[in-house]
């Protein structure tokens, strides 16, 4: 699937891009001519859903999209550095222009400077248009005619296609600075870059975990029948629900079902996890939810972790609340509520623990689940350097600062078999 490209600009730098793209298969680019810069932000706000990504031609309209705020695509700008300068420079020589007697806009004051430097030419001022992102097309060109018509220069070098025409019509001389090709390149190939990026990241594993009360209403059920069928009503419209969000159903029963999806589907679904998603089957089943988590991870295992994690605090917070865990470990939520919260979600156990062994939170939660998971409350080092895939020696120090910490006891060795050194076995404590 291409990459639907959306360009806002003047026509001549448009026709630029568009030579650049025929080496470019990935993209499928709409243009959207825009001289004055006055219609971008109208531009961006009737075609949000029609293109993936913006692309513009200065980062002055790149500011200003930016602190609008309401676009809901990535941005991108091709920046006008020295190198798009230098042939603008190269002409001013030519035609025996000397740097004093030029005013300049766009491009940065140090770009200017070092390819004046690097050529050798002597220079006592730059006549520079300072911009903190909040100029205009119509600031830009008041500068230019303000140091025409002070006599300070004789011609002006600018970005903006529109702005040349404009000083021109005025009997002002002016050059244009175009975007040149290989900017446009590496601009390109970052946002294919980061389009891969993005869809690795999307393409994670994401478990939703329900938890409904199948007891609700008791007095209206009075057999295990009864029971199964209202297990079935929530199956057949979880199993809906999971068709939509392109997922699969899985019951672990008393209520319990997880559904296995991806990050991406749920990020759009929830509105990148602040609320809870709009299905018609969601909502039909509501009234008996306890809670959901939504959990994220590198794994099928991890995500299945962190959804259960969330699921336990969603429940803390209220009957039919839903939390999201997410890869930094950080649970979100209440969704759907104004008070949408990012927390930590630790025992204070572990918090204390932390403090006594200065292991990190997160390390210690990652040997409780390994407890938690065994049969034994006993472990070695080598088997705690497996669980975590790490070193032996890693793990041993990790045992021995919960030993000094007073959170594990060594409770003897253990015969290797054959072969090798008796193994020390250390019980967790916590």
């Amino acid at each position: 699937m291409k990459l639907k490209l959306g360009i806002i600009g003047e026509e001549h730098t448009a026709a630029i891009i568009e030579e650049v793209l025929l080496d470019y298969k990935e993209f499928d680019s709409s243009i959207f001519l825009d001289p004055t810069e006055d219609n971008s932000l109208k531009i961006i706000g009737k075609n949000q859903e029609a293109v993936d990504t913006w692309l513009v031609f200065d980062q002055i309209n790149y500011h200003k999209i930016i602190a609008w705020g309401n676009a809901k695509k990535p941005v991108y700008y091709i920046p006008y550095r020295g190198a798009s300068f230098f042939k603008v420079l190269c002409e001013l020589l030519y035609k025996n222009f000397k740097i004093e007697e030029v005013s300049i806009d766009t491009i940065p004051y140090e770009d200017i400077s070092r390819g004046i430097n690097e050529m050798n030419i002597a220079w006592e001022k730059i006549n520079h248009l300072e911009d903190n992102g909040e100029l205009t097309l119509k600031d830009y060109i008041a500068y230019h005619k303000r140091m025409f018509a002070s006599g300070e220069t004789r011609a002006a070098v600018t970005r903006s296609y529109f702005i040349k025409k404009t000083l021109e019509a005025e009997g002002i001389p002016a050059f244009c600075v175009l975007p040149i090709r290989v900017s446009i390149r590496n601009i390109l190939n970052m946002i294919l870059s980061e389009e891969h990026i993005k869809q690795a990241i999307n393409s994670q594993i994401a478990v939703q975990v329900f938890d409904f009360d199948l007891y609700a209403n008791e007095y209206d059920y009075y057999s295990v029948d009864d029971l199964y069928a209202r297990e079935i009503t929530i199956t057949k419209k979880l199993i809906e629900y999971s068709k939509k969000i392109k997922g699969s159903l899985k019951s672990a029963g008393q209520g319990r079902f997880f559904v296995f999806t991806t990050r991406g589907v749920l990020k759009d679904c929830t509105d990148d996890f602040r609320i809870i998603p709009e299905y018609k089957e969601l909502e039909e089943l509501k009234k008996d939810l306890c809670a959901c988590g939504i959990g994220l991870g590198t794994s099928a295992s991890e995500a299945e972790f962190n959804a259960v994690v969330a699921l336990r605090q969603a429940k803390e917070s209220g009957f039919g609340s839903w939390f999201a865990r997410l890869e930094n470990k950080k649970s979100v939520g209440p969704l759907g509520k104004d008070n949408l919260t990012q927390i930590d979600f630790y025992s204070e156990e572990l918090l204390e623990i932390s403090k006594k062994t200065s292991l990190s939170i997160s390390t210690l939660s990652k040997i409780e689940g390994i407890m938690k998971n065994s049969e034994s409350e006993n472990i070695s080092a080598q088997e705690l350097a497996l669980a975590l895939a790490i070193l032996p020696r890693s793990a041993r120090r990790i045992l021995q600062q919960l030993v000094e910490g007073g959170v594990a006891r060594e409770i003897g060795m253990e015969s290797p078999g054959i072969k090798g050194r008796p193994k020390k076995v250390f019980k967790i404590l916590f």
